[in-house]
């Protein structure tokens, strides 16, 4: 295990570099190239001596290999993760405020899916083909199809703007506001959880039933075990393996979805600034958003790597003897 870890971290740094890489490389293919977010920020003040000078002061003016190095060795070796050119802050300090925001969001979220989704999945696999499983499943396709952005803007219609009055969250306030105010956040939480709960409950669905069809599972009903039995004992849990593995990778996917669940909502978290530093041409603080969530997501794979192992100990990490 602690060879399958050590090798898992070195793939995670060569993801974490090629990630970085192609994320300074993109702002070279903007209309005006590297400078274009002089124009950007200078605004009705880009004189050509303004650009010169800002490009100058921010190193955009030295080669790209050389703006590369700088970057990377600023950040192994002092954490500098860069100044945010449109907040005049540290990307860091940036990145503290509102990742906590986005993180409780985020995370709420995920409980709430998982204790629905998993449940409903499973159910629909024991009742497969019955009229409850057509129904649920015809709620779930629409769900999925429905873009979130106008998912969002429904939620808000009809439980904001329409009879039922749900307050709208809070575009500046501390992190723990979640808590002291839930009822600011059902509509955000909401539509986050919504947007996930389809593809986990199909994949969960899908994964009962073929759990279900397996020799151990007859076994234990011609022993005479209750369908509940073989259901929880049986099944379910054995069909959390792959279960663990999506989980890991819906760290990218919640963060996606908070970037547009926080701007139709108008709240303040890491989502939000992403949208506003892209918006800017905010090179910095768009490259320590990037890696942040690169990390997170890597962390995420490789914690469900090690749960797959705890929940199912037959599970032999690949290479070892």
């Amino acid at each position: 295990m602690i060879a399958y870890l050590i090798r898992r971290f070195v793939q995670s740094i060569a993801v974490l570099l090629i990630v970085m890489f192609v994320t300074f490389v993109l702002p070279y293919f903007e209309s005006g190239g590297i400078l274009a977010p002089a124009y950007v920020i200078l605004q009705n003040h880009a004189t050509p001596a303004a650009v010169h000078a800002f490009a100058a002061q921010n190193g955009l003016l030295k080669p790209f290999y050389v703006r590369f190095w700088d970057y990377l060795t600023q950040l192994i070796l002092h954490g500098n993760w860069g100044y945010s050119w449109k907040n005049q802050q540290t990307v860091w300090s940036l990145m503290v405020t509102y990742i906590p925001r986005t993180i409780w969001l985020a995370l709420i979220s995920l409980i709430i899916t998982v204790l629905i989704a998993l449940p409903l999945g499973a159910y629909q696999a024991t009742r497969r083909n019955s009229v409850f499983d057509y129904s649920a499943t015809s709620v779930l396709f629409i769900l999925y199809g429905v873009p979130a952005f106008l998912l969002c803007l429904l939620i808000i219609t009809w439980f904001s703007i329409g009879t039922i009055h749900l307050p709208t969250p809070p575009t500046t306030d501390s992190a723990w506001l979640i808590f002291t105010d839930p009822k600011a956040f059902i509509l955000p939480v909401a539509a986050l959880t919504l947007l996930n709960l389809a593809f986990l409950s199909r994949f969960m669905r899908s994964a009962v039933l073929d759990v279900l069809v397996q020799d151990y599972v007859r076994t234990a009903k011609a022993k005479g075990c209750s369908q509940r039995r073989v259901l929880f004992r049986h099944a379910f849990r054995n069909a959390l393996g792959p279960i663990v593995i999506i989980l890991g990778l819906f760290v990218p996917g919640l963060f996606g979805g908070a970037l547009i669940v926080e701007s139709v909502f108008n709240y303040e978290g890491i989502g939000y600034q992403t949208v506003n530093a892209a918006t800017y041409s905010d090179i910095p603080t768009v490259l320590g958003i990037t890696l942040l969530t690169t990390i997170l997501t890597l962390f995420g794979n490789l914690l469900a790597d090690v749960a797959l192992g705890v929940i199912n100990p037959r599970v032999r990490v690949e290479g070892r003897s």
